[in-house]
């Protein structure tokens, strides 16, 4: 909300039209400046009430406006979201993380047989995983056969690392059969932050016209599970435009797989234009050590103020789309943004410059709480 007059502001106002409405009287007890401002007086309480209620009326009116525009919050963002644009943009869901399995035998000894969809399978930390479609082994077939697979619970939890869905729950009908996943799961993502979806809708006009970079764009983080997009338009080795887009996708972890790439790919049939292909490719998250050296004002709580740093660190970092540089003149913002830190020339010395992703590697810059020091 917009900086509002507080108590004592109205307060002040009212004792100034107080007195100079009684200065103005030719007759009568004048009230002074200084009763007004004595507490417990009888117009001391007439004003610091009057104020109050001045006071609350201002927010409410200030909330009322607020929720009328893409500042509201909560439900309320929802409401004015869907009276702007329908069902074109909806906040998005919790969303499962995918997976590809691939299941395989030493020898084709028990014969052909099906292993349903929705089978169930688990990380040895307890993810469970369940599968999409349905593993058919013939009587020879020994694998890989690969089928998709979605986690149970939605969540960051299910992006696990590659090589760990390897349990069975549900019981296998050849007991020599294995699975894994050859790539991380990737997808999982919790509900969409009122930040987040507020940035989305605000950006739904300029992808309305379709088959623009921007629409391309805003197509593939319409798809749960996917936090960052960027799309560049593919040139020859002499400089002139090869007509395909490359779309570079992340999801919370930075990263995405076969079977994210299938659902994106899908859902971008609204927003690319008619025959162009579109080539979505899955980020890699690279993780980049971060090193502050930070000075404190004197009587500030210095660990509590890092720790403020550091978490600010990781969330401005972690916005990074795949290809986007990590600039230091992002670190040196977000350690200026925190109260009782001293930001000198040197406060940032790890990175020493701006890290710059190789050109069309699908980079995408991480880092973590464990990443960040200051020294």
């Amino acid at each position: 909300m917009p900086d509002l007059p507080a108590r004592t502001a109205l307060f002040e106002v009212f004792a100034r039209e107080v007195t100079t409405r009684a200065a103005a009287r030719s007759t009568g007890r004048q009230i002074t400046a200084a009763e007004i401002f004595t507490p417990g007086s009888d117009i001391n309480l007439i004003g610091a009430g009057a104020s109050a209620i001045g006071e609350e009326v201002m927010r409410q009116t200030a909330r009322s406006f607020r929720d009328l525009t893409f500042d509201a919050e909560g439900e309320q963002l929802d409401r004015t979201v869907a009276e702007r644009f329908g069902d074109a943009v909806k906040r998005k869901t919790a969303a499962p993380a995918r997976a590809t399995l691939a299941f395989a035998r030493p020898t084709g000894t028990f014969g052909g047989f099906t292993y349903a969809a929705g089978s169930r399978l688990t990380t040895p930390s307890g993810v469970v995983f369940e599968t999409r479609d349905a593993a058919v082994f013939s009587g020879s077939t020994l694998g890989p056969v690969s089928v998709t697979a979605r986690a149970v619970n939605a969540g960051t939890a299910g992006n696990v690392a590659a090589n760990t869905i390897t349990q069975f729950i549900t019981v296998r009908p050849d007991v020599t059969i294995t699975v894994t996943n050859p790539e991380p799961a990737a997808g999982g993502d919790a509900k969409e932050t009122d930040t987040a979806f507020r940035a989305r809708a605000r950006g739904y006009l300029a992808a309305v016209s379709k088959g623009t970079l921007g629409a391309v764009r805003f197509g593939a983080v319409a798809v749960p599970g996917v936090r960052q997009a960027s799309a560049i338009e593919e040139v020859d080795t002499s400089g002139v435009l090869t007509g395909r887009v490359l779309l570079y996708i992340a999801d919370a972890n930075g990263q995405a797989n076969a079977a994210l790439i299938a659902d994106v790919t899908a859902g971008l049939r609204e927003y690319r234009s008619g025959g162009l292909p579109v080539i979505v490719i899955g980020g890699v998250p690279v993780f980049q050590a971060i090193q502050y050296h930070l000075a404190f004002e004197a009587g500030v709580d210095t660990i509590a103020a890092f720790d403020a740093v550091a978490a600010l660190t990781v969330a401005r970092v972690n916005q990074g789309v795949p290809n986007g540089a990590l600039l230091r003149s992002l670190l040196f913002e977000v350690a200026r943004s925190v109260a009782g830190v001293i930001v000198n020339a040197d406060a940032v010395t790890v990175p020493a410059g701006d890290v710059v992703p190789a050109a069309g590697s699908g980079q995408t810059i991480r880092t973590s709480r464990d990443l960040v020091s200051n020294a």
